[in-house]
């Protein structure tokens, strides 16, 4: 009895006209996944995956007493490595359109062809296993048994919702250019792309332009700060990133507009920003327009934050490629849940969704997720423009030694000298 009730409050659904569940064993389907009528099906266990990264990635035994079912830790990894891959990234695809139509019913019009994307890059740390050192490396000067594996992830922000519209895992050592070419699929005709010096190439731009997607970035260290229109030839030679072939194919010439504006707000290392854009209508696109435009660029920075620091999607769990792919797009699955739970508050409570509390909304769908009404009005952060705090720390770390050589190796020299 007390599992069949665990497993009712693990089957409803988090948000009313929404209903994750025939989506889940639908898109299971479309991925030829075929399981049987057992505890852990499909369902049950991506609903267990979201609770368990709801409260910080929390351990399998921890998991068990939340969900109040009594599981085998064994089954239940076994379980999550059944769950198709792709099943998962369709929900995401799924979650962004719902948002975007919410997004769009709320303002009363309209915005298709008309968003505002960001593109930037985090990383994150993982297991020390051999699978995942080779797929995504080391740091620079650091070897097996002392640091841990590092990857990187791309996303591709939807200003307008705040939800992550894509996202993808690279290796570590790798330039932001191969990084933001694979997210470029899921740009569509109209888009206007934002990101920092490191996409602002002749080539990207030229890329961007031949899909219709304008871009606005600021100027590469490399070129000189100008103002006005500038005519940008090709380069002659191909970037790494790119083929021969495929670089010979583009346009000659390509037009951008520069722009220079001063930043006047205290604590910003950044004093002045030189834009190089393809929005090249002044009359649409005037100069105050443009900096407040490129102003929506630091969004991502607080949405990679919730990611790794609320949500502790800094340190992933899994030991295998097939896993830490899978475990990346829960956590982006669940973000966009709370995301849309912010998304819902502000239309309702009539405010901005960048000032809807991100940890009251995780912690509200943490209840939800759990079969509780929580408190559905979301607390409101208050209006602080250009507030900010010194990068640095208060409360003092513990000053140990850094490993140097492997913990095994570290351990025998320490008990040879009698220091154990």
């Amino acid at each position: 009895m007390a599992v069949t009730q665990a497993l009712a409050r693990l089957r409803r659904e988090p948000f009313d006209h929404l209903p994750i569940a025939d989506q889940v064993n639908q898109v299971c389907r479309d991925c030829e996944h075929q399981w049987r009528d057992r505890l852990l099906t499909p369902l049950v266990t991506l609903r267990l995956f979201v609770l368990q990264v709801l409260h910080g990635n929390t351990s399998i035994t921890h998991l068990r007493q939340l969900s109040g079912i009594n599981f085998a830790p064994g089954s239940y990894c076994e379980a999550r490595q059944r769950l198709p891959l792709g099943a998962i990234l369709s929900l995401l695809d799924a979650l962004v359109q719902y948002a975007r139509k919410t997004n769009e019913s709320a303002n009363g019009t309209p915005m298709i062809g008309q968003r505002v994307l960001i593109a930037d890059s985090s990383n994150f740390s993982m297991s020390d296993e051999s699978q995942l050192r080779q797929h995504f490396g080391l740091p620079q000067n650091t070897k097996p048994g002392v640091s841990f594996p590092l990857a990187k992830i791309m996303g591709l922000l939807d200003a307008a919702t705040g939800l992550f519209v894509q996202m993808v895992a690279l290796p570590l050592l790798g330039h932001d250019m191969r990084g933001v070419i694979q997210v470029h699929a899921a740009l569509q005709s109209g888009d206007i792309l934002l990101g920092d010096r490191a996409f602002c190439t002749w080539t990207h731009l030229t890329l961007l332009s031949l899909r219709g997607v304008l871009g606005c970035f600021r100027l590469h260290q490399a070129r000189k700060p100008a103002t006005g229109r500038q005519r940008w030839r090709r380069p002659p030679k191909a970037p790494a990133w790119m083929s021969p072939e495929q670089f010979a194919s583009l346009p000659q010439w390509l037009e951008v507009r520069l722009f220079t504006y001063t930043i006047m707000h205290k604590g910003f290392r950044t004093k002045q920003v030189t834009l190089a854009t393809t929005l090249l209508d002044e009359r649409a696109w005037p100069d105050a327009k443009l900096a407040e435009l490129y102003g929506q660029r630091w969004q991502i920075e607080g949405c990679f934050n919730h990611l790794k620091t609320h949500m502790k999607m800094n340190v992933l769990k899994c030991k295998t490629l097939d896993g830490v792919l899978k475990e990346l797009a829960v956590y982006l699955l669940v973000y966009n849940l709370v995301r849309l739970a912010m998304l819902r508050a502000a239309v309702a409570q009539q405010v901005s969704v960048w000032r809807i509390s991100f940890i009251d909304a995780l912690r509200w769908l943490g209840m939800r997720m759990l079969g509780l009404a929580g408190v559905e009005r979301l607390m409101i952060n208050p209006y602080r423009p250009g507030r900010w705090e010194p990068r640095v720390l208060r409360r003092r770390i513990k000053p140990y030694d850094l490993l140097t050589r492997p913990r095994t190796e570290l351990k025998k020299t320490v008990k040879s000298e009698g220091k154990c």
